[in-house]
């Protein structure tokens, strides 16, 4: 949705909007989604300085502003950050270099229609349920991301000491495959009942996948990505808590327990292996999702 350009700006300049998005960036590569678009008629994203490609860093809000400042022409829209928290961020080379991600986030993301919210919360409460269930009380945070949603695991949930014995991006994609996989019947079965045919669950891990920023404005839509308060789910309305002149925001969503995700980092990784895309992965040992919901389909004629 179209949205003045001024009120963007507006949103972009409250202090607490611009607390927030620092303390989701910080040690992250971040991007700029914009509303100038390119020759192809494509919305502009930005992840570098300048032709020397430094990668667009925000460790404070003098970083923030400056960053905003400097792509003012573009009119940056949305606020994106990595997954991965890299050592350092001087470099074109040090976004590709794996030896430099100190720590991932494992992110499930929730992928729906807005009108269909609740099929959305239900997804929700499926994958709060399985990291409960693996000992995940206290260092997951659920975001509304303008449309859908992502659940997080915080990166730093998972101890040095495992971090040292295995890339980070190995353990976070596989966390989020093992779970997705363990409730894909259940997604199948909110999707059907409650007529949500597109709602999926994703793994969007990879080694530069960009995530939405806490109380970013979303791409497309009106709407602020906000942090919602693990026990007060079912009284999140997307309709009314999440829009520029008024929304619901959980601060605590920083909290975590060194070492609570270890034992399912653990356990997933010697299910499904690391990411696949990374040299000596282990096979996984049971059939990919999207052949599971397939079969189901076929068998219920959905």
């Amino acid at each position: 949705m179209n949205l003045p350009y001024e009120k963007i700006l507006e949103h972009y300049r409250n202090p607490v909007v611009q607390e927030e998005i620092v303390e989701f960036c910080k040690g992250r590569w971040v991007g700029f989604h914009c509303e100038k678009e390119d020759e192809h008629g494509k919305k502009i994203l930005v992840r570098y300085f300048g032709k020397r490609k430094i990668p667009i860093r925000i460790s404070k809000l003098q970083d923030f502003q400056k960053a905003f400042s400097f792509y003012a022409y573009l009119k940056p829209r949305t606020v994106y950050a990595t997954a991965n928290i890299y050592g350092k961020l001087n470099s074109e080379e040090d976004v590709v270099t794996l030896s430099n991600i100190k720590a991932c986030m494992p992110t499930w993301d929730i992928d729906n229609k807005l009108e269909k919210w609740n099929a959305t919360l239900q997804t929700i409460h499926e994958i709060v349920s399985m990291l409960e269930s693996n000992g995940i009380t206290k260092s997951y945070f659920v975001k509304f991301s303008g449309r859908g949603a992502h659940v997080h695991i915080h990166p730093y949930a998972i101890s040095g000491e495992i971090r040292l014995k295995h890339n980070s991006l190995d353990l976070a994609w596989a966390i989020v495959e093992y779970i997705r996989e363990k409730i894909a019947q259940k997604i199948v079965d909110i999707s059907v009942k409650l007529g949500a045919e597109n709602l999926r669950v994703d793994n969007e891990i990879d080694p530069q996948r960009l995530f939405v920023s806490p109380l970013s404005i979303h791409k497309e839509e009106a709407k602020i990505s906000v942090c919602i308060n693990p026990n007060n789910l079912d009284n999140f309305n997307p309709e009314t808590d999440a829009n520029l002149d008024r929304f619901k925001h959980f601060k605590n969503w920083k909290n975590y327990v060194e070492g609570e995700a270890d034992d399912l980092a653990l356990k997933a990784y010697q299910y499904i292996g690391g990411f696949p895309g990374f040299p000596k992965h282990k096979r996984r040992k049971h059939p990919p999702l999207d052949k599971q919901i397939l079969k189901w389909l076929n068998r219920i004629n959905f």
